[in-house]
């Protein structure tokens, strides 16, 4: 066998088996270990029916209050000014009766518009504006009993980022209308989204990117774990490219999206559909060819045989000319 075939057959493969390697495992970590904000309301409803995150956001530190009297500071007494002996009780007398002397019957009426919230009757919408209606429960942190408020309106929430995966596959079962009111073909088996089955799968596919990822990176069981990223690559496209392509109606020879050759910020649109057939091709290819030299499979099941039928091993071919 020449050293060109030698290089054909071994680090052919190694290199797809890197390049699979490298692209799955960090698709796989990012969902699993790393984390994602939803916005939307709906989305976010969904999660709370999953359980995914609880009915109310979790507990965060509440503002401060405005009344003072809640705050207990420490006496210091470097902080506090000693009592003037020599104003004593008398000016404190004096004081108050200039105040009572001065009162007039506007300012009667001026001192009840003023008047607390507290006195004021509970159909005043003055009354509404307490703080006291707002919801404080102490929590415990280190020993420390803190103030905090629990959100019921939540705008964001964050989650594991597998969650977008769940989502995506909840939307393609129930795609909803279009602008016309017309509903919308859908893109996934209703009988594969009951429950929590999308979470289910979206779990399983991350899985299976790490670990057939891995497998791929040392050459263990290569061609079986071929197939399940063939499959993870076949679903992506029909989730993020052709089935919403079909759905619209609006396609390049009836299956890919018109808005290919488009630009976006992020660069050329075709650029997501042909990296995901790309890495289909390149799971497919490792199916057939195999791990190659540099392999944890050739150290188990050994190299392929390369014997044939001919004498010496070697394939003979035979040309024969066309219309004999």
């Amino acid at each position: 066998m020449s050293f060109r075939t030698t290089l054909a057959l071994n680090v052919a493969p190694l290199c797809l088996r890197l390049a699979l390697a490298g692209t799955f495992m960090w698709a796989g970590i990012s969902k699993v270990a790393y984390r994602t904000e939803i916005s939307d309301p709906n989305d976010i409803a969904q999660l709370v029916e999953w359980n995914i995150v609880p009915p109310q956001s979790a507990a965060v530190p509440a503002p401060p209050l405005d009344n003072p009297e809640t705050v207990q500071p420490k006496d210091d007494p470097a902080a506090t000014p000693p009592a003037d002996e020599s104003n004593g009780l008398e000016d404190v007398i004096d004081n108050l009766q200039k105040k009572l002397d001065a009162i007039t019957p506007d300012d009667d009426q001026q001192v009840e518009e003023n008047q607390p919230a507290d006195d004021l009757p509970p159909d005043d919408p003055a009354a509404t504006d307490s703080d006291e209606g707002d919801e404080v429960t102490p929590v415990e942190d280190g020993g420390n009993a803190l103030p905090v408020a629990y959100q019921s309106d939540q705008d964001s929430v964050e989650v594991k980022r597998v969650m977008r995966l769940a989502l995506l596959i909840h939307h393609a079962a129930n795609p909803g209308v279009n602008n016309e009111g017309q509903p919308l073909t859908s893109l996934w088996p209703d009988a594969l989204a009951k429950g929590t089955l999308p979470v289910v799968f979206a779990w399983v596919a991350a899985i299976l990117e790490l670990v057939c990822g891995a497998a791929m990176l040392i050459g263990f069981f290569t061609r079986l774990a071929s197939l399940p990223l063939a499959g993870t690559m076949l679903t992506a496209m029909w989730l993020t490219q052709i089935g919403p392509a079909i759905q619209s109606g609006n396609t390049l020879i009836g299956f890919l999206p018109t808005r290919m050759f488009d630009e976006s910020p992020a660069g050329y649109v075709y650029a997501t559909i042909l990296w995901q057939f790309a890495l289909l091709m390149s799971a497919l290819a490792m199916f057939f060819i195999g791990p190659g030299a540099l392999s944890i499979d050739r150290l188990i099941f050994g190299a392929p045989s390369t014997r044939f039928d001919e004498p010496g091993g070697k394939r003979q071919v035979e040309f024969v000319p066309m219309g004999e």
